[in-house]
């Protein structure tokens, strides 16, 4: 008698392992299904149309600036603090000590 719990637990391990497996392979099952079916429903779509420039067709130069990213060069602010001082190599000796 002490053999048939052991048996029934292994019985019962086996059921269990086997119960996995064929849930395992359901589900590989369906998955492939779902993608046949989305690669025939992709493959009745036409492919999407894509449109070529012609060859008159002016490419942008400042792509960035057009897009209103980044000010274009010809508007680019400039900053009077920036600028050098045109007075500075004329400036007296007498100025300078201070």
């Amino acid at each position: 008698m002490a053999e048939t719990p052991r048996r029934q637990e292994g019985l019962q391990r086996v059921q269990i392992g086997l119960t996995g497996l064929a849930g395992v392979v359901l589900l590989v099952g369906l998955a492939n299904i779902v993608i046949e079916k989305a690669r025939i429903d992709d493959a009745a779509l036409p492919p999407p149309v894509v449109p070529t420039l012609t060859q008159n067709a002016v490419s942008p130069k400042e792509p960035l600036a057009e897009l209103g990213v980044q000010p274009a060069p010809e508007q680019a602010p400039i900053v009077p603090d920036l600028q050098p001082d045109p007075n500075i190599r004329n400036r007296d000796p007498a100025q300078q000590q201070r």
